[in-house]
């Protein structure tokens, strides 16, 4: 099938979760992919509120390759002033231990906390830069609903059969549908 033919999206506002329970099992139940299915809330739901898996996160992956990577680079370049700058010490290095103990753990600290920071950003879509596929993450003008205490329920690349299906059933139950 071509992406011309999987490009249609439907978007429906509800008052109660129960409502997109609803529909999200019957579309999940017609062979629509969970990847597919959106939803926006203006609180967080509970996790076995819908019946959608939950998104696997790589943060800690992410947050403990950030704390190496910054450890190693700033024991590098406290063991790398004492080899730069030869300076006649009587035999003593120019950088003791103590100090360069001190610069790993902040290097550590600081590669953690930024890698930890860029992730979690990446993971909620608010990096300026990053791609949004399909319709996924974007505006709409259904998003005031949100704003208002409904939930915004939104099916991506969907046939342009599937998308009429999933329209009639979202009008049984909805406020407003898109």
């Amino acid at each position: 099938m071509s992406a011309a033919t999987r490009d249609h999206l439907v978007e429906a506002v509800f008052e109660r979760v129960e409502d997109v329970r609803a529909v999200v099992e019957a579309a999940l139940e017609s062979g629509v992919a969970a990847s597919q299915v959106e939803v926006r809330s203006p609180a967080p739901l509970e996790v076995g509120e819908l019946p959608l898996p939950k998104p696997k996160s790589r943060v800690l992956l992410f947050a403990l390759a950030g704390a190496v990577l910054g450890g190693l680079t700033a024991f590098g370049l406290a063991a790398g002033t004492a080899l730069a700058y030869p300076l006649p010490t009587g035999g003593m290095s120019i950088v003791a231990g103590p100090p360069v103990g001190v610069v790993t753990y902040e290097g550590t600290a600081l590669g953690l906390i930024v890698m930890t920071v860029l992730r979690v950003l990446w993971e909620g879509g608010l990096l300026p830069g990053r791609a949004i596929r399909s319709g996924r993450g974007r505006a709409s003008e259904l998003d005031h609903h949100v704003a208002n205490g409904r939930l915004l329920l939104r099916f991506h690349d969907l046939t342009e059969k599937r998308a009429v299906r999933l329209r009639d059933w979202s009008r049984a139950s909805a406020v407003e549908v898109g």
